[in-house]
């Protein structure tokens, strides 16, 4: 985890069919046990609530002896997706042990030939708001409509028809800090500063230059950056067929 800060780890474990415990634990090394379940047997499903992983749940399965194959739920990784922690865990052995092809490693099992029946998983799960291991744990939206955070904008600049005559064209994207999709202008004329009115609570202003080699700037809640910002992560590329597009970042709490 020190590799990964935005990462936790969930412990999931039973012994001998039954004594269901979980734990979670980060980056800053703190570990948090919970280990009151009400549910701790086949196809019971336990909730918790943890401040770094958010909502999760865990489900164990029969797996030949009691509990032994969870199911693992969190909230905000796909709203629920369910995990299947023994087969993830099963790729992770037979790539360690048997050379078979990379596999994710989200989970491993912890005693993977315990003969006491004793189950113990791990798997590394974001927390809210972050991405790992190609793992994106959503941020819950708020009453506009958008996760807040670090949104995105995305611009297409189309090159001037006539550059004596004509004025740039723009199309802009813009995404909250989940990657949705939160508003859109396509083919915004640059004959004076563009607004983008969107779920955000300010309006999101581009103003384009007078030549190619021009910056594009932006405002946006009292920020101002332009397209050459390395502090917005802004990563735009050359013109090709007659346009160029690139990407910023912006604080939009």
């Amino acid at each position: 985890m020190d590799k990964l800060p935005q990462m936790c780890q969930v412990r999931m474990s039973t012994h001998e069919g039954g004594g269901c415990k979980a734990s979670v634990t980060c980056s800053d090394g703190a570990k948090r046990e919970y280990n009151d379940w009400n549910v701790c047997y086949v196809g019971g499903r336990q909730f918790f609530t943890d401040p770094a992983v958010g909502d999760f749940s865990i489900t164990w399965k029969d797996g030949g002896r009691g509990l032994g194959e969870p199911i693992l739920q969190v909230k905000s990784i796909k709203d629920w997706s369910e995990w299947n922690v023994a087969g993830l865990s099963n790729d992770y052995i037979k790539e360690k042990y048997y050379n078979a092809r990379p596999s994710t490693n989200l989970c491993y099992q912890v005693n993977a030939y315990d003969s006491h029946f004793n189950y113990d998983y791990i798997c590394g799960v974001p927390k809210v708001g972050s991405k790992g291991a190609g793992i994106q744990a959503d941020k819950p939206v708020n009453d506009r409509g958008y996760a807040p955070g670090l949104c995105g904008m995305h611009v297409v600049q189309h090159q001037k028809p006539n550059p004596a005559t004509d004025k740039y064209k723009f199309d802009i994207t813009l995404k909250d800090h989940n990657g949705n999709t939160i508003g859109e202008l396509l083919g915004a004329v640059a004959d004076k500063p563009i607004e983008v009115f969107s779920r955000l609570p300010y309006v999101f202003i581009l103003n384009g230059g007078n030549v190619d080699s021009d910056a594009v700037l932006f405002d946006y809640a009292g920020q101002h950056w332009g397209s050459n910002d390395q502090d917005h992560h802004c990563d735009f590329g050359a013109y090709d067929s007659g346009a160029r597009q690139g990407d910023c970042g912006f604080s939009c709490d």
